[in-house]
């Protein structure tokens, strides 16, 4: 197993250098070899220095490259709501879930509940924004001068 795809999958905490450290000791058998797998064990343990007990911290951006991509496909079944209020639904899709804690969810709050959270705390999606910003004054069509002739 590779640095690399060893971090991918766990990730990077306290301590992790010490069990790359004993995954690279077997195969590292040159002298040349054992100084890349030092060289990788502290870069490692330098990543995963400021971590706090317990704390995890991805060692890749394949998750989150996923879950984007899965609120990419939310959005275009969406796309007239905008991209802002699917972010709690962004949070849904990482949660375990089961049957009875959607149902339960659905049955505790209401939609308009959601919707009151959702402007509250979130505020008007870039496309309202954007509607805001371009929309015309007054739609006032410019009434051009009959009588007058270009020079």
């Amino acid at each position: 197993m590779t640095t690399e795809s060893y971090i991918r999958q766990r990730g990077l905490y306290q301590g992790v250098q010490l069990e790359l450290e004993a995954q690279l000791k077997p195969l590292a058998e040159t002298e040349q070899a054992q100084q890349v797998a030092a060289e990788l064990v502290a870069f490692v343990a330098q990543q995963a220095a400021p971590t706090r007990r317990g704390e995890r911290l991805l060692g890749s951006s394949e998750i989150i490259e996923s879950v984007l991509g899965q609120q990419k496909r939310l959005e275009q079944d969406q796309a007239k709501s905008g991209f802002t209020g699917l972010l709690l639904a962004l949070c849904a899709s990482v949660a375990e879930t089961t049957t009875e804690v959607v149902r339960q969810a659905l049955e505790t709050v209401p939609t308009q509940k959601v919707l009151a959270w959702c402007q509250e705390n979130l505020g008007p999606s870039v496309q309202a924004q954007r509607r805001i910003a371009f929309a015309s004054p007054g739609r006032t069509e410019q009434k051009w001068n009959q009588s007058w002739t270009p020079a």
